[in-house]
Parts: C-alpha cells; structure tokens; sequence
C-alpha cells in the first residue's frame, strides 16, 4: 500500500473546502433574503427592511432568533430518531458539494495558479471519473432524512409528508439520473469535468463541442423539472404542502432543526442550479470561449479576455440565472395536485426521456458510426445536424405533450357539472358516456 500523501495539497484542499462551505451557508442567507425582496416585488411590497441596511441582515436575525427558541419534541416521538434527521438531510446536501466543478481545472483556461508553486482546480474532491453518480446518490441520501423526520415526530401529518417525500423523491429520483444518459453518451464521461470541457473548444475529437442544452432539450427540461421536484421546490413542494398538512415532515421541527431542514432545501437548489449549468450551458465555458479562451482569435486582450473567456465566473452567473428561475416557479405557479404529480412522473417524464435516450444513441451510430475517421472529415457538421434534428423533437414533444394535458394521462382536474333537477352541483372528476365519479357530495345552486 502506498501511503505516500502530499500532505501540502491535502491541506489547501482542506482550506478550499472550508471556504465553500462558509460561502455556501453564507449565500444561503442571501438566497433566502433576495428570494423574499423577489415576492415583495411580485406583490408590490417593501420586503424585508428592518435589520440592517435594506434588510440586508435578515436573515441572520431570523438565524439569531432560531438558535434562541424553545426545541420542543412531541410526546411519544423516537427521540434519536428525531435528533438525527435533519443532520442527515444537511449532510447529504452538503456532501454534493465535493464533487462539483465550480471553475476549470488545472489545464484549462482560469484555473487556479498559486503564484507559479502550485495549481488546482476549481472543486473540492480530486478529479473522480464518476463525479455525475456521486451527486445523484448524494441527492438520493437527503430522502432518508425526510421519511425519518415524518415517522419519528409521531403525528399524522409530517407521516404524510414523509410518505409523500419518499414517493415523490423515488420517482422523481428515476428520471433525473436518466435524463443525464443522453449527457454521458455525448461526453463519453461520467466526469463533470470531462464533461463540461466536452462542450468547449478544447472538447476531444468524439466529443461536440456544443452546450448540451442544444444536443439535448428535452433532457435539460425533464433534468430541470426533476431537480425541482428533487428539492421539493413550488410546484413540487407536496411533501411540506402548507395548505394541506401544516408544514409536512418538518411540522413539529423548531429551532435550530428546522433550520438544517431550510439550509438542506436551499443547497439542494444551489447543487441541483450548478449541475444543470455543468451538465447543460457549459459549467466554467464562456459562450465566447471559441474567441477569448488562448488560441481564439482575441486572446490575450487584457481584461476583455479575462472576462469573457472562461472561468468560474460563467458558472456563478448560470447558478444565478437558474436560482432566479426557481423564485420565478415559486411565485407564479400553483401547486400540483398529487396524483397529477405522480402521473406527470411516470405517464409522461419516464417515457419520453427513454424514448430520448433511443433516438440520441440511433443519431450518434447513423452520424458517427464505428470505424468512422472524425480526423479526415468535418465533424462540426454533423454535430449541428444533430442540434438541429433535436430541437425540432424538443419543439413536436413540448407541443404535443401540451395539447393532450387535457386528455388526464397524468390527473385530470375537477370539473363541475349542472344537473337540471333538482338543480344541484356535483364534482366530476372523469366522464365516461355521461357518467362520472362524484366527489363529495351535491350542493344545491343559490339563487
């Protein structure tokens, strides 16, 4: 056994790591106080102004007051169990963590160069080959935390909510790592490096070159919407659903264990925002790496190179717009009824992304078949073939899913029906020749 341990890289990396997770559980402060100057602005409000300038201590005033108040824990609740579910849920999200590439690595343009003695890469963990599985499995974890929140409080409603969150995260759990297949066949690598690289100028010759989000649109709609759900995020949040069961597995939760439960949900949207970034617009790879990265035809214009090529800062700016998008969902749309999400799930997410994965792998063998010699052709027209033939199934699968929405394959609405005598109305759900399923009882119409 080799014992051999470069105890000096061992410690930056350990200082590396101590400053993402400040960071992070600083910019969940942050994410949380712009969330909510998002709603006021929606709803015409000031938002939060009080603690500090604009409001801008917030959030550690509610963190203050978090840690300040009463713990309680209901009667005939499995204590340890209740103890350790919110850690379990805090350090599964934390744990994705280590593994993402927030900025190139040593080799690509913006890595980090320690005045010429050393360079590193802009993640945690060293460069694993399987960084893609790690996060899924690391999101898969968080689960566990919510089922043992909901069965130890001893109370029905964070049980439903557990129940919910295992259903939902299991199924929901299927498609997101599937959607990531068409990625891997792209890539040729389950390393978020390699595969953020594949879609840059410096990709490799069986690799394209192009963000993913063009090779694969429906893979990046159904990885998006899967990630919500992952995270239990508006309209997906079913598991806490306040309208229905209080506040779902974290009912009885108070003081500092309801806020590792609010930290999990908020770094889970901080991974899930870095994975789409990485595994769909590039991660670090500047839309003008082609002209600003060394070798392109501007580079080495200062500053104007800096800035525009690639670098950590194209991720941070991605994370940002993904991270508005999830605000956005939050106050526009309202909540899916379950069985709908259940449905959308396994009747229209799960074979559409199979169907995906068939049609991207029959493309690549009709494009680049074996024994095909990418190095005396040119291959960046085949690739933008692909990008075209994928944008009109991503453009006939948007369309044709939306038109039959209306058929119920995933949860029809309630509907109600006038009957003539006496003159009452009743809730139907699903009409077969004239006849449906009453839900509830029939209310006679005021005059």
């Amino acid at each position: 056994m080799n014992l051999n341990i470069d105890w000096v890289y061992f410690l930056i990396k350990f200082v590396f790591a101590f400053l993402v997770l400040n960071i992070a559980l600083v910019s969940v402060a942050y994410l949380v106080y712009f969330e909510r100057k998002t709603l006021a602005f929606a709803q015409n409000r000031l938002g939060p102004n009080r603690a500090g300038p604009r409001g801008l201590f917030q959030s550690f005033a509610d963190l203050i007051k978090g840690l300040r108040k009463e713990e309680t824990i209901p009667g005939g609740a499995d204590k340890a169990v209740f103890w350790v579910a919110p850690v379990v849920s805090t350090f599964a999200a934390l744990g994705a963590l280590a593994v993402l590439p927030f900025g190139p690595s040593v080799g690509q343009p913006g890595y980090i160069d320690l005045f010429g003695w050393r360079q590193i890469d802009w993640s945690i963990s060293a460069n694993i080959g399987v960084g893609a599985l790690v996060v899924l499995a690391m999101s898969s974890l968080g689960v566990y935390g919510l089922i043992m929140a909901g069965w130890s409080s001893n109370s029905k409603y964070p049980l439903l909510g557990g129940l919910r969150s295992s259903s939902q995260v299991i199924s929901y759990e299927i498609t997101l790592g599937i959607s990531l297949v068409g990625v891997f066949l792209l890539s040729q690598s389950l390393n978020l490096n390699t595969i953020t690289t594949a879609q840059g100028p410096q990709h490799g010759l069986q690799q394209p070159g192009i963000w993913f989000i063009l090779l694969q649109p429906v893979a990046f709609i159904i990885f998006l919407t899967s990630g919500i759900a992952e995270t239990n995020r508006t309209p997906f949040d079913l598991p806490e659903a306040e309208s229905e069961l209080v506040g779902g597995y974290h009912t009885e939760f108070s003081g500092i264990r309801f806020l590792l439960f609010f930290l999990a949900e908020y770094i889970g949207m901080f991974t899930v925002s870095v994975v789409v970034a990485v595994c769909f617009l590039g991660g670090w790879v500047s839309p003008f790496a082609a002209i600003f990265d060394p070798g392109g035809a501007l580079a080495g214009i200062p500053f104007i190179s800096g800035l525009l090529g690639s670098g950590i800062w194209w991720t941070l700016l991605k994370l940002a717009a993904f991270i508005m998008f999830y605000y956005w969902l939050r106050w526009t749309l309202p909540r899916f009824r379950y069985d709908q999400l259940m449905g959308l799930c396994w009747k229209v997410f799960l074979p559409v992304i199979i169907a995906n994965i068939v049609i991207i792998a029959v493309l690549k063998l009709i494009f680049f078949p074996p024994g095909f010699n990418l190095a005396g052709s040119n291959p960046e027209i085949f690739w933008w073939v692909l990008v075209v033939i994928e944008l009109i199934l991503a453009a006939v699968t948007v369309f044709g899913l939306s038109s039959i929405a209306n058929l119920g394959w995933f949860g029809k609405s309630e509907r109600p029906v006038l009957i003539d005598e006496p003159r009452q109305v009743i809730l139907v759900r699903t009409v077969h020749g004239g006849r449906g399923t009453i839900e509830g009882q029939a209310r006679p119409i005021e005059k």
